[in-house]
């Protein structure tokens, strides 16, 4: 016995010291070609950018959600994840080259100076902001707290110009878009992003609801590309009953990287209907609520096939502030089924993973054809049940079709004719903008009379009637070709954009919310539907 032993230990040591030696001579073929580059390369290179490029090549090898962040992106992404960073507190937009607020941050340091919506700003510390992008915006009015910087504004009600000093602070930002009744017993909350205060957001929102008389809940998923896991558990846990499997992960280590998440008692929303939109861009931490309210049969999923995003990834910051986001493990659903939808290795299967999003929802015949059926139309907008994919019997063809895309299939999927390609030219091309603000801006627009109240604004305000002539107009200075069939097809749809972008001039995302789904959103329109005819 110690003869086996002592070669068992013999030939384990052997072995332990050959990988060792394998793994060493690799490090050293890495270092070597570093060292030859740097040396031997025909122009100089930087060093910096020499280790980026070794560490991006390695990453683009994996799968498409590990990746390599740069110091500036990294503290970016950390301080939207976060839910706060430092700066002087703006929603803005870049509409036509002008640097537009849409909002100041409640309590943020702009409200405090004066700044208003729909106020334009001119320069920064004495420097022209016309035609500033986006990221420049966030450079020139990010900052640390306490720093100071001086904006010249147009205020077009007032009609004149202005001066702000404005101090930078620590802003707060909601990952919750809005809160409000849809009627009297039906709620409406969209989720933007899953960052470290969205449970709390959301505990405030629902309370908020409830105190107005919420008995039925919608939760909007849409275009939110997940965030912090230990914030989807928590909202799940204020919509289950104890006990409740919310979410498991899985690793080849096993370890701090498996875990299983479960429900505890007390949530604010145990009971009362329950329905979330979901779509295409409803990804990770959006995809592991959405399907453990499924799998529990706690809620109806209505929308389209989510983006399949089933990863979990672990930040490991380097000195220099960049960051490695690497994959560890895999969510899976109460169920056991596994969110992530397949991809090929590499760059290019990075491309191709990422543009399949194109072809990922299902026409009307495909629906039909595998086993979907129409559950209601209303105008253009048709509903198709297929069951939870829960539910669904080993055998369903339709979920046997749907397994390899990944994502949670939804309950109700919903569908509508596409926009004309006029409406598409207005919107890409900044017409709807450029409309409002001008109404915006027309001392004889009865917009002005709607500023003080957002739900007054969405059942008072009518477009003009002579939209289509500033419609057209419009089209001449940009060079669209107007098509007066399309408009006239398309004509209601245009109204309501236009609405909608002058209320989120006027009030933020939460008054462009309020007219989109009140008047033209298909998926909340078979939401209410669905929630008016189930109970749970």
């Amino acid at each position: 016995m110690i003869v086996v032993l002592a070669f068992g230990i013999f030939i384990g040591s052997r072995l332990s010291r050959g990988k060792d030696g394998v793994l060493e001579a690799r490090q050293k073929k890495v270092q070597e070609a570093y060292r030859l580059i740097r040396s031997s390369y025909v122009d100089p290179v930087n060093d910096d950018s020499l280790a980026m490029a070794g560490i991006r090549g390695m990453v683009e090898s994996l799968d498409p959600h590990t990746i390599y962040l740069e110091p500036e992106k990294a503290a970016y992404s950390n301080s939207e994840l976060e839910g706060n960073f430092e700066g002087i507190g703006i929603e803005f937009d870049v509409v036509n080259d002008t640097l537009l607020v849409v909002t100041p941050l409640a309590g943020g340091p702009s409200e405090s100076a004066g700044i208003m919506p729909g106020d334009r700003i001119l320069t920064i510390d004495s420097v022209n902001a016309v035609g500033i992008t986006r990221e420049s915006v966030l450079r020139k009015l990010r900052g640390k707290s306490g720093t100071r910087t001086t904006l010249r504004v147009y205020r077009p009600f007032a009609r004149r110009m202005m001066d702000f000093l404005v101090t930078r602070g620590r802003i707060s930002t909601s990952s919750i878009d809005a809160a409000f009744m849809l009627d009297q017993d039906s709620g409406y909350v969209r989720i933007s992003k899953f960052v470290e205060t969205t449970a709390r957001e959301f505990h405030e929102a629902l309370l908020g609801l409830k105190h107005q008389g919420m008995r039925r809940l919608v939760i909007d998923l849409r275009g939110n590309p997940g965030g912090f896991l230990d914030q989807a558990v928590q909202v799940a846990d204020e919509l289950l009953p104890d006990r409740s499997l919310i979410v498991s992960t899985k690793s080849r280590h096993g370890g701090s990287d498996e875990l299983r998440y479960s429900a505890k008692p007390g949530g604010l929303f145990e009971k009362g209907t329950l329905c979330l939109l979901v779509d295409r861009g409803s990804a990770s931490a959006a995809e592991i609520l959405a399907g453990a309210l499924q799998d529990n049969h706690r809620a109806f999923l209505v929308g389209e096939l989510t983006f399949g995003k089933g990863l979990v990834q672990r930040q490991f910051e380097f000195p220099d502030g960049s960051a490695l986001r690497l994959t560890v493990s895999r969510y899976y659903t109460p169920a056991g089924r596994q969110i992530q939808r397949g991809y090929d290795e590499g760059s290019q299967g990075r491309e191709a993973y990422y543009r399949q999003m194109d072809d990922r929802r299902l026409t009307e015949g495909v629906l039909k054809k595998l086993g979907g059926s129409l559950y209601f139309q209303s105008g253009e907008v048709r509903v198709f049940t297929t069951g939870s994919a829960a539910g669904a019997k080993a055998g369903d063809s339709l979920k046997a079709v749907l397994a390899k895309a990944g994502g949670i299939m939804p309950d109700y999927w919903v569908t509508g004719r596409p926009y004309t390609n006029l409406y598409q030219e207005l919107f890409a091309k900044g017409v709807f903008e450029d409309i409002s603000l001008k109404l915006i801006d027309d001392p004889s627009s009865p917009v002005r009379n709607y500023r003080s109240s957002s739900d007054g604004f969405v059942a008072g305000y009518a477009i003009p009637a002579d939209l289509e002539s500033r419609v057209r107009t419009e089209c001449r200075m940009k060079k669209i070709a107007f098509n007066a069939v399309e408009y006239a097809r398309d004509a209601a749809y245009i109204k309501v954009a236009l609405k909608a972008r002058i209320a989120r001039q006027l009030f933020g995302t939460e008054g462009q919310l309020k007219v989109l789904i009140r008047e033209s959103d298909p998926a909340m329109l078979a939401a209410r539907q669905i929630v008016g005819r189930k109970a749970f």
